[in-house]
């Protein structure tokens, strides 16, 4: 009832502009990604920006080339410099830098979260201790699936948000640093390198009633999620208090988002939503979150960006697809998702949430770095397996 109040008073207009407001007050200075390379094309008229996740041309106003080049000559080896800065600043809304740890004096502010003494409990040593110490339920098969040992680097993150002269770390530097890691671990993975995609066009193609068992399939995934997401959130309102007005105001920007799935869901032909199963590891996903929000903010705040995945421009990828089907109005539901999360800038939420975090010990840090790799492994190994039993069936 608390939700359908603050609903009710708060248009999603306002908490668009609320959270574009929230995102400028984050301060810090903008380093570019080590991955990021800039080439001019055709005679200086414009610029390629080039990632392992992106490519994106812009041309340049020539009363602009002046500052442009100087931030481009200077963009790794002197990011300090106010045309980098000027440079990073105007693409800030592409997932293309980092921000960079500030003073501890600057975030030792005491409206800020304190990393609660909470992980005590926790095994980090393996994947399989640290789902095990986790004790949220998970069926074998997933420590079947597990990876022996950690792969993604947390020594690197914590290097690249350490406050200096402590042993302390910024929150919005690890979140930052931990969303562009992210995309490039999955230019490597399954996903990562648009199988999914590919092989529902595949699908489409040899067996189109497939491929509408298995959208719906996603589509249900989605639609608990973003269902599910209110409740999942709760715990945070009491253990994260200093981010408790963001929070609700998320959560009111995201009330409903359910029904768009469920118009998905409906124009594939599922009379019923329940009869569409719901994996395991997407109740386990919440379930994690939902713990994250009562042991750590900064856990807590990266793990959003799990479910609001970095900004991109065009459209979403399931949309396209489903729209090269004989249901086309079933991508009806994805446009609308895809169009309010883009407007109102939810990839910036995580940024946001972490903001509001004091200055966390290495124990936050590889907690949250572990949550991400073991969470995206699974995700990723999901969708596979769901393709690939669909096709061999």
């Amino acid at each position: 009832m608390e939700y359908k109040i603050l609903y009710d008073k708060i248009s999603k207009d306002y908490i668009k502009i609320y959270f574009l407001i929230l995102l400028k007050k984050v301060p810090s200075m903008y380093i570019p990604s080590e991955h990021l390379s800039i080439k001019w094309y055709d005679d200086f008229k414009g610029i390629d920006l080039l990632l392992p996740w992106m490519i994106m041309s812009i041309e340049i106003d020539d009363q602009e080339k002046y500052w442009v080049r100087e931030a481009i000559d200077n963009l790794h080896n002197k990011p300090s410099l106010a045309s980098v800065q000027k440079f990073l600043k105007s693409l800030n809304m592409y997932p293309i830098a980092y921000k960079a740890p500030r003073l501890v004096e600057e975030i030792q502010d005491p409206d800020l979260q304190p990393p609660p003494d909470t992980l005590d409990h926790l095994d980090t040593t393996t994947p399989t201790t640290f789902l095990t110490s986790l004790n949220i339920p998970l069926s074998q098969q997933y420590y079947d699936w597990a990876p022996k040992k950690w792969s993604w680097d947390v020594a690197a993150i914590l290097n690249k948000s350490q406050i200096p002269n402590t042993n302390l770390y910024d929150p919005v530097s690890v979140v930052t640093y931990l969303i562009l890691y992210r995309l490039n671990w999955e230019r490597d993975t399954w996903s990562g390198q648009d199988r999914l995609v590919q092989g529902l066009e595949n699908l489409l193609q040899k067996d189109e009633q497939k491929f509408f068992h298995i959208m719906g399939w996603i589509s249900r995934q989605s639609h608990y999620v973003t269902k599910q997401f209110h409740v999942s959130v709760l715990p945070a309102l009491e253990h994260f208090p200093k981010a408790r007005k963001e929070i609700e105001h998320f959560i009111t920007d995201e009330v409903g988002h359910y029904k768009f799935m469920e118009q998905t869901l409906e124009a594939l032909g599922f009379k019923s939503i329940e009869s569409v199963e719901v994996e395991e590891v997407t109740r386990w996903m919440l379930d994690v979150f939902e713990e994250m929000g009562k042991i750590s903010p900064l856990a807590f705040s990266a793990m959003v960006n799990i479910f609001e995945a970095a900004y991109y421009e065009g459209e979403d990828p399931l949309s396209r697809v489903l729209k090269k089907s004989s249901k086309p109005e079933a991508a009806r539901g994805y446009d609308l998702h895809y169009k309010i999360n883009q407007e109102h800038r939810h990839c910036d939420m995580p940024i946001i949430f972490s903001s509001r975090c004091g200055p966390q010990p290495k124990s936050h840090v590889a907690l949250t770095v572990h949550l991400f790799e073991i969470t995206l492994y699974f995700l990723d190994k999901m969708e596979e397996k769901a393709l690939l039993d669909m096709n061999s069936s």
